[in-house]
């Protein structure tokens, strides 16, 4: 007796597919088809209101907790909004951001989110005559060149010396808001970066962080509900607004001098003033110049504002790879400043701050909108579903790092690296739409740890607890810490620890320094 295949259905989601086999009696295929295992939802949904209020309650800890059950999640939408399936696993991700991203636009919740600033690069480009894909690379291309290595190199004596002046005011024993301390410095840092040197340099900072303050009451809302984005009369939006618009006008003010200055800077305003799309050699227009420039000015402030103070609560709390840290910049720097050529060789400073991004990546959720009926590993989705996927959850699955609550900065070693699923690493996504001001974003962190931590250890103050915040970003929330010394331990300050005075500028999220 001969045993014959017998005929199964593979399941896609809901919709099952179903499997053809020959029957020794029968003519031609036979269709067998069995029940469809749908996707796994996650739990706690309500009506009406669907996992809103567990992504408004412990957004971090729902996220993390649906790494159990898939590599696709689906969550449920607040009344009138789709569901978005969740994609937990590394290879899922790497198809939707790499392999099949033609198939993919940006999702609605970064649609909200960078509508506010205008149609950017983070947004969707629509070219007459090309697809969303290409229209993006088209502008990508365009403004790529703002971002060489050697601009990003040249801005390092501005955000070294920037750095001296911050901690130039710190005083052995002094108690201070850490993350207050590196929100100023990173809305300084950029607003020299991104806009040049120019006469409303002070405007342009001041108006940065004003937005900045504003940041959670204006926008955060818009993530959960973009087809409402243009509403004006929302509690806190017309703050924001108002915000926006002066850091808009301090803009167009740097790009009207940079131009008469022939565009000759490094900055990006210089840079963009510059550019041309290759195809035609077209310039870009003042009006996409400035929304671009406004996105890039915010994103880039997270960088310094969020992930920098990380750095020195995990380097308090590890003397280990504190130790090794200092022993580094010690060796590399020989006393002297810190220089561009300098930061290649601070191999492992570069993976403490790599293994923050891991641990405390600013942007903590991001998404995509597909284009067309799509497959995802055994899962069939039509036109128009909404994805989500979260760095925090995927950086922190045990099942693509392990031991992943664990600090490690040499879990980035090559050889330890190398073995890592491809999207492990999203700190700053992946694939076309990566973050185009990564490498400025590292080149700063670097540029600031070093300079800091050739002076200063810093130690939490006795009994502050940590309490990040999740919203927009991933902020450390109010992080108080004590000055000490290099070279002197921790106790040994004889000054009892005392709050440093306010210089001036909003704190992060509207609080005051």
């Amino acid at each position: 007796m001969h045993n014959h295949p017998i005929p199964r259905s593979a399941t896609v989601g809901t919709l099952p597919i179903t499997a053809c086999a020959h029957h020794p009696l029968l003519r031609g295929p036979v269709a067998v088809s069995v029940p469809p295992t749908p996707v796994p939802t996650a739990p706690g949904a309500l009506p009406l209101f669907g996992h809103g209020l567990k992504l408004l309650w412990d957004p971090l800890g729902f996220m993390t907790s649906l790494n159990e059950l898939g590599p696709l999640v689906r969550m449920r939408g607040p009344a009138f909004t789709p569901d978005v399936y969740l994609v937990n696993s590394p290879e899922l991700l790497h198809q939707v951001l790499v392999t099949d991203a033609r198939s993919y636009s940006q999702a609605r919740i970064t649609a909200g989110i960078g509508s506010q600033f205008g149609i950017s690069l983070v947004m969707d480009m629509n070219f007459d005559g090309l697809t969303l894909f290409a229209s993006h690379l088209r502008h990508r291309r365009a403004v790529q060149p703002a971002f060489h290595p050697r601009r990003i190199a040249a801005g390092t004596p501005a955000v070294r010396q920037a750095t001296q002046e911050a901690i130039a005011r710190w005083a052995p024993g002094t108690a201070i808001r850490v993350d207050t301390e590196m929100a100023r410095l990173a809305y300084g840092v950029n607003a020299r970066a991104v806009c040049g040197d120019t006469p409303v340099l002070e405007q342009v900072t001041a108006e940065l962080a004003a937005l900045s303050s504003q940041t959670t009451p204006g926008m955060y809302w818009r993530l959960a509900l973009p087809g409402l984005a243009h509403l004006r009369h929302v509690p806190g939006t017309g703050r924001f607004l108002r915000a926006l618009s002066g850091l808009r006008t301090a803009v167009a003010a740097s790009l009207a001098h940079q131009r008469s200055q022939g565009a000759v800077g490094d900055d990006v305003v210089s840079q963009l003033l510059r550019a041309r799309y290759t195809d035609t050699d077209e310039p870009l227009a003042d009006q996409q110049i400035i929304a671009d420039t406004l996105f890039l000015l915010w994103a880039a402030t997270h960088g310094l504002k969020d992930v920098l103070p990380h750095v020195f609560y995990e380097l308090a709390h590890h003397p280990d790879v504190e130790q090794r840290v200092h022993a580094e910049i010690g060796s590399v720097l020989q006393g002297r400043p810190v220089q561009a050529e300098d930061l290649p060789a601070l191999d492992y400073t570069r993976r403490v701050v790599k293994e923050t991004l891991r641990l405390h990546p600013a942007p903590w959720m991001l998404g995509r909108r597909a284009l067309l009926p799509v497959r995802l590993g055994q899962t069939e989705l039509p036109a128009g579903t909404e994805l989500a996927y979260c760095t925090y959850a995927v950086h922190r699955n045990p099942a693509v790092h392990p031991d992943p609550l664990r600090f490690d900065p040499d879990r980035w070693l090559p050889d330890r690296a190398r073995i890592l699923a491809r999207c492990s690493d999203i700190a700053f996504g992946t694939g076309v739409r990566k973050c185009i001001g990564d490498a400025l974003t590292i080149n700063q962190i670097l540029t600031a740890v070093a300079t800091i931590a050739a002076r200063w250890q810093l130690r939490p103050v006795p009994g502050h607890r940590y309490r990040p915040r999740a919203r927009i970003v991933i902020s450390p929330g109010p992080l108080s810490m004590t000055c000490h010394p290099r070279g002197c331990r921790s106790g040994e300050s004889s000054a009892p620890a005392r709050p440093l005075p306010p210089a001036g500028l909003h704190g992060p999220e509207g609080e005051a320094p």
